[in-house]
């Protein structure tokens, strides 16, 4: 009895070891590097701003095709965005255009969700459509400069 009530002990305490091991190794190796990632991007974001004077500046995100982009409102208006790299230097400014009838008819026909559409740099500013069926890159005027279609 003293054996069966030792090795059940054992076993339970080998389950919680592991159970342990996998959420450290989940902590760690999986989020571990993402929350850096971020706060990467969020000290480059900063310093941009200091450097550059937006105070009212608004981190939108990181768009990667050749190089790693960095995209912001500089007002709290969304009027107007910059395009930075990843040293910090501001490489273009730009007015907030206005949706192109194409990307309009795209979201009214359900092809694609309106939370997939982002700004991005490909030769030039273009909007970034990334959806499980597609990757477009599209210019302020409507034209798509960039389309791979994924297999879902």
């Amino acid at each position: 009895m003293k054996e069966k009530l030792s090795s059940v002990i054992f076993t339970c305490l080998l389950g919680f070891v592991l159970i342990l091991l996998i959420i450290t190794n989940v902590f760690v190796f999986i989020s571990g590097p993402a929350r850096k990632s971020e706060a990467d991007e969020q000290r480059l974001f900063q310093s941009v701003k200091q450097t550059y004077q937006l105070s009212d500046a608004v981190y939108i995100g990181r768009h990667v095709h050749h190089r790693k982009t960095y995209v912001a409102f500089v007002s709290p208006q969304q009027k107007q965005l910059i395009f930075y790299d990843e040293t910090g230097l501001v490489f273009l400014t730009i007015d907030v255009p206005d949706m192109p009838k194409s990307l309009i008819d795209l979201i009214s026909q359900d092809i694609i969700d309106e939370s997939s559409v982002t700004y991005g740099f490909y030769e030039k500013a273009v909007y970034v459509i990334d959806t499980e069926t597609r990757l477009q890159y599209m210019d302020f005027s409507g034209n798509t400069v960039f389309l791979i279609r994924k297999e879902p």
